[in-house]
């Protein structure tokens, strides 16, 4: 097996399995990478440091270890990337921020230690906003990352560079994170598959913060399978629930899902298009055998509230040196984030924490009765770089935070295409600590459709 020159690069399980086999060589894969990146980067700006001798090097020891028959697990010899928020000991940590220029971190974070542990290969950091918030910024150190599916449109965020690496066949798979929706919301403009888990199954350490208390590392690749295998590597080893080789899969007859009407309304913001496949969507986990019903939470703007609140509090917390030192290192729209944050109070945080324990408890007492929640995750196609608001942030709620407060694993799935051609996506969330339940009926939805096997027009 070789890869295909054109467009289509391996699936994770896919090369994988034929790095097994011996039908394929890290080195060839990775040199394919590499020449994608080569190709398409310059146009869609998904790598901010890349890393070729490196991932050269570690594919040359994969390829040796798997010939001597030291097999580490799926993910040994596969091309992936980092969100650039994460440490790679030697390898700048910039947070897309001046603030950050010149920090080289020593020590890699302990999810890079695990995934080096899995024999993968690191390509280099990738796009995000700055210090993972807001939207992009247009100055230095870097462009934002620019949508595959067209170039003139966003990528989402904050995992921006990890979707459109991952989207445009660069990468095999991305670590990003996620406060707000940052990992799930690029995976659905840019149409691959995005997994937020419950906040202690992936160690933080070595990463930088936005609101501690929000803040979760998860998995970007082409689909929630390479999603699992990506998963069940970076989770803790104490948290490890299936063979390294043997996905949970199997049918999801009887499976109890709820739809969260007051996310997909229109008064939600939810465009015609979403509401339109996600109807299609509840259509095809009916014809699975799933028992599907309505259910009852309040709406995007109760959590968001809260959330927004929790987030600049904290974000400003972090932040405060930096303010008070050298705030022109600053992005003006990050800068004025932080500042509103600095007008909140301890009052206007602890009553935020009510309302976050309100909420959850609400959303806890859902999940005694079904066994997943499928809502939006995004309002519609991407929109272009040029409409995004500066403060777009606080006047649409976002469909991601909520799960963020609540702490529940939940995952991003594309679910069809709009009227411009960009993908929409669904969204599914599990008890907390319950992983499986989400990536297994987001995998048999996907072996039910066709989506996920679309590529950008590249």
């Amino acid at each position: 097996m070789t890869p295909d020159p054109d467009n289509h690069t391996p699936s994770l399980a896919q090369a994988s399995r034929a790095l097994r086999a011996g039908a394929l060589s890290s080195v060839e894969l990775t040199r394919h990478c590499l020449g994608r990146i080569a190709a398409l980067d310059p146009g869609l700006n998904a790598f901010v440091t890349l890393t070729a001798e490196h991932a050269l090097a570690a594919a040359h020891k994969a390829d040796e270890e798997l010939r001597g028959g030291r097999r580490r697990g799926p993910l040994h010899g596969i091309p992936l990337g980092l969100k650039d928020i994460i440490d790679m000991a030697g390898v700048p940590t910039t947070g897309q921020s001046c603030q950050l220029l010149d920090h080289v971190p020593t020590r890699n974070a302990t999810a890079v230690e695990r995934l080096e542990q899995a024999g993968a290969v690191l390509m280099g950091k990738l796009t995000t906003h700055e210090f993972a918030f807001g939207t992009p910024r247009w100055g230095p150190p870097g462009p934002p990352a620019r949508n595959p599916w067209h170039a003139a449109h966003f990528a989402g965020g904050s995992s921006s560079g990890a979707a459109v690496a991952v989207a445009s066949g660069m990468l095999l798979g991305a670590l990003g994170s996620d406060s707000a929706g940052s990992v799930r919301s690029p995976a659905a403009l840019c149409g691959v598959a995005g997994f937020k888990p419950t906040r202690a199954r992936i160690d933080l350490h070595g990463s930088l913060p936005l609101a501690p208390s929000l803040d979760c590392l998860g998995p970007l690749a082409r689909n929630v399978e390479d999603c699992a295998l990506l998963y069940r590597a970076l989770a803790r080893p104490d948290e490890a629930f299936w063979s390294a080789d043997d996905p949970p899969w199997g049918e999801i007859k009887g499976l109890k899902i709820g739809v969260v009407r007051s996310f997909l309304d229109e008064r939600s913001g939810t465009s015609a298009p979403t509401r339109a496949a996600i109807e299609d969507a509840i259509s095809t986990f009916e014809a699975l055998g799933c028992q599907v019903r309505d259910v009852s939470l309040p709406a995007p703007w109760e959590w968001n509230a809260a959330g927004m609140v929790i987030l600049l509090s904290e974000a400003y917390a972090y932040h405060e040196h930096w303010l008070r030192s050298r705030p022109q290192q600053y992005g003006v729209q990050l800068r004025e984030a932080l500042l509103l944050g600095a007008t909140l109070s301890a009052a206007d945080y602890c009553r935020a924490q009510e309302h976050r324990r309100a909420l959850s408890g609400n959303l806890d007492t859902l999940l005694e009765n079904v066994d997943l929640l499928l809502c939006p995750i995004q309002a519609g196609e991407a929109p272009t770089l040029e409409q995004l608001a500066p403060w777009g942030f606080l006047q649409k709620p976002s469909y991601g935070i909520a799960f963020n407060l609540s702490d529940n694993p939940a995952l991003s799935v594309c679910c069809g295409f709009g009227p411009q051609g960009l993908p929409l996506a669904l969204q599914l969330v599990g008890r907390r600590n319950d992983e499986i339940t989400p990536l297994r009926a987001g995998h048999a939805y996907e072996q039910a459709c066709e989506w996920h096997r679309r590529r950008p027009p590249l």
